[in-house]
C-alpha cells in the first residue's frame, strides 16, 4: 500500500514497557490516515510478550517473526527491515512512549516529501569530534527526559548522526546503505554508522520534532539478564565497537552541522 508505513521493533521479554509503548503508539497513531504494520521481531522472549502480541493482532496488523534465541537488537532490526511491507520503515525500541498525536504521519509525510533526506530519528546530535566521539551538548531532541538540555523548537533540523532509539527511512534507503552493520554485534555506534553511511550516500539526516519519552534515558536492554548472558562486559564491546567505528570512519571526521539560527 503506497504510503505505508512499517513500525519495526526487536523484542526480548520485558513486556510492561513494551505495553505501554504500544498503548501509546496505537492511542497517537490514526490508521486511518497512516497506515502502518506492526513487525515485531522476538529474540526469544520467555514473558508473557508471545501472548501479549497475538491479542494485539486482532485488530491490529501485526507481523511476529519469532528467533529461537536471542540474536541481539542489531540482527533484529535487519531481519524486520527485511520483512517490512511498507514504503517508509520506521525502527524503534520498545522502551520508547510517544506522547504526540499524528506524530508517524509527520515522519512519514517528511521522507516522502523530500527525497535529500535519508535518516529521519527523535533524537541525534549535530557534532562528532575527530575521535568519533559525539558532542552531548549538540544534542536536539524533544524527548521529555531529565538532564537533557533543553527541547528543539524547530519543525525539524540536521544533524550529523542520529540515536538509534527510532531511525525512519523510506524502505529503498535502508536497501541502498544496507541497513545496520551487524559487525558492531549487539549494542553500541550501530546507530551512529548507519547514519555516517546515509551521508556517504549524498543523504541528509534530521531529527523531527516529535513529543516523546525515552523510559530511564535508555539503557533498559543492557540492565536485563539476558542482555548481560549475551554480553557479560559491555564496557569491552563500547571500547570494541569504537575502535571499529573509527578506523571505518577517520576520514568522514570531525562533522559539525551548524543550526539554522547560526
Amino acid at each position: 500500500m503506497p504510503g505505508k508505513v512499517s513500525i519495526v521493533i526487536p523484542v526480548c521479554n520485558q513486556v510492561g514497557y513494551t505495553r505501554i509503548c504500544m498503548d501509546y503508539l496505537r492511542k497517537n497513531t490514526d490508521g486511518c490516515n497512516t497506515p502502518f504494520e506492526l513487525v515485531i521481531i522476538d529474540n526469544g522472549s520467555t514473558d508473557a510478550t508471545g501472548s501479549f502480541f497475538k491479542d494485539l493482532a486482532r485488530d491490529t496488523d501485526v507481523r511476529y517473526i519469532r528467533n529461537d534465541r536471542n540474536l541481539g537488537p542489531i540482527i533484529a532490526l535487519n531481519q524486520g527491515i527485511k520483512a517490512a511491507r511498507g514504503d517508509v520503515v520506521l525502527t524503534m525500541h520498545n522502551d520508547l512512549v510517544v506522547f504526540e498525536e499524528g506524530w508517524l504521519k509527520k515522519i512519514r509525510d517528511l521522507l516522502l516529501s523530500d527525497a535529500s533526506i535519508g535518516l529521519v530519528g527523535l533524537a541525534g546530535r549535530k557534532r562528532i569530534d575527530k575521535r568519533g566521539v559525539v558532542d552531548e551538548a549538540s544534542l536536539v531532541h524533544h524527548l521529555c527526559n531529565e538532564n537533557l538540555n533543553a527541547p528543539m523548537t524547530l519543525p525539524y533540523d540536521e544533524v550529523a548522526v542520529l540515536d538509534g532509539v527510532s531511525i525512519a527511512a523510506r524502505k529503498a534507503v535502508f536497501e541502498k546503505i544496507r541497513c545496520f552493520d551487524e559487525v558492531y554485534g549487539y549494542m553500541h555506534f550501530y546507530d551512529l554508522d548507519i547514519s555516517l553511511k546515509s551521508r556517504k550516500h549524498g543523504f541528509k539526516n534530521v531529527v523531527i520534532n516529535v513529543e516523546a519519552l525515552h523510559i530511564f534515558n535508555g539503557g533498559v536492554t543492557r540492565k536485563t539478564a539476558a542482555y548481560k548472558n549475551l554480553v557479560p562486559n559491555d564496557t569491552k564491546l563500547l571500547d570494541h565497537n569504537a575502535a571499529i567505528f573509527f578506523k571505518k570512519w577517520r576520514g568522514d571526521l570531525p562533522i559539525n552541522i551548524l543550526s539554522k539560527n547560526s
